[in-house]
């Protein structure tokens, strides 16, 4: 295969990420780690790749590449972890923050767009009455040079026929703006009525298919505040409640999850230094690792409970043989 033939090959790279303020390399090292998030074995998603590696298939410096991963994990979209021994660093992508950020993005430029086709829509149908007025003006100053032999009534016809054409065309392209497909509301209109959702008369909030109740609203925020106060500066970008509402909503629906039970489990798995801290920072996670969580969090429990009460037995014997000793030591004063 000739150079030209592997140069002309596809790159992996998502023009959309730039948009989300991760600049040219961001953009470069969150494509290519999905890219292998779609070929990794682990079933959490976790892949491993060095610094040599993100060199040779992205061609950043080791500057660039810590730029990227800083810009990524501030955003919230890539998480790192050392495993093994040695340790080795490995990569995973934060999918749910990722798509609330396309989300964001995707409805604050059909806003943009929608506004600047109105704007357009506007300029063009006052050029369009501009350009109809000047036209029948020149028209009728025309007809009245070439006909100005014929009587008062022919030439009033004449000019009362051009100013209803030009009322006519004007009517008609005002319509074709306003109801035709290029309308600033066509697209929007379109895909509302493919996108719309059955009202919930118990819907606190709801965004699309995402909605929940007011108890599930109040156990987002809550669980939203909480991750904040844990992670102070380094929390990730704010999430889509409707969203987090919507799973809170599920697992107590179709699990029978008890919403003291889940604030119970959410407070434990964000303090959770050695592991879930970094790997429960939503709901959907939550709710994903619910069994191992709770496994944990028991047996945790159950360990911290063992060594109190080792310690309590063995402070027990210390106090019961320094009495032994006292009375020891008075019968052989005797």
């Amino acid at each position: 295969m000739s150079i030209i033939n592997l140069m002309a090959r596809p790159i992996a790279f998502n023009r959309v990420f730039v948009d989300l303020g991760l600049g040219m390399c961001g953009a470069m090292m969150l494509s290519q780690a999905l890219y292998w998030r779609a070929r990794t074995r682990d079933p959490e998603g976790w892949f491993y790749k060095s610094q040599t590696e993100w060199q040779a298939e992205t061609g950043m410096t080791r500057r660039e590449q810590e730029t990227a991963r800083r810009r990524l994990t501030n955003a919230g979209f890539l998480e790192e972890q050392r495993k093994g021994v040695p340790a080795r660093l490995y990569f995973r992508v934060d999918i749910e923050a990722l798509e609330a950020a396309l989300e964001e993005l995707s409805s604050s430029l059909a806003e943009n767009a929608n506004q600047e086709c109105t704007d357009n829509e506007n300029n063009s149908l006052a050029e369009n009455a501009n350009q109809d007025c000047t036209n029948g003006a020149t028209s009728m100053a025309e007809s009245a040079n070439q006909e100005c032999a014929e009587a008062p009534d022919s030439d009033g016809g004449k000019r009362q026929s051009i100013t209803e054409i030009t009322s006519e065309t004007t009517a008609e392209t005002t319509a074709e703006g306003l109801s035709g497909p290029d309308r600033p509301d066509a697209s929007r209109s379109t895909s509302d009525d493919s996108a719309t959702e059955p009202d919930r008369p118990d819907a606190a909030i709801q965004s699309g298919r995402y909605w929940g109740t007011g108890e599930d609203l109040a156990l987002a925020e809550w669980m939203w505040v909480r991750l904040v106060e844990q992670l102070g500066s380094d929390k990730p970008r704010k999430p889509s409640l409707a969203r987090w509402a919507n799973t809170i909503r599920l697992m107590r629906e179709q699990e029978g999850r008890e919403p003291q039970h889940i604030r119970v489990l959410w407070d434990w798995a964000i303090q959770h230094e050695k592991f879930w801290a970094s790997h429960t920072q939503s709901p959907d996670k939550l709710r994903d690792n619910w069994a191992k969580i709770a496994m944990q969090r028991k047996s945790e429990r159950r360990r911290a409970h063992s060594s109190s009460g080792i310690d309590r037995a063995a402070e027990l014997r210390r106090i019961h043989e320094q009495r032994t000793g006292n009375q020891q030591g008075a019968i052989y004063e005797h």
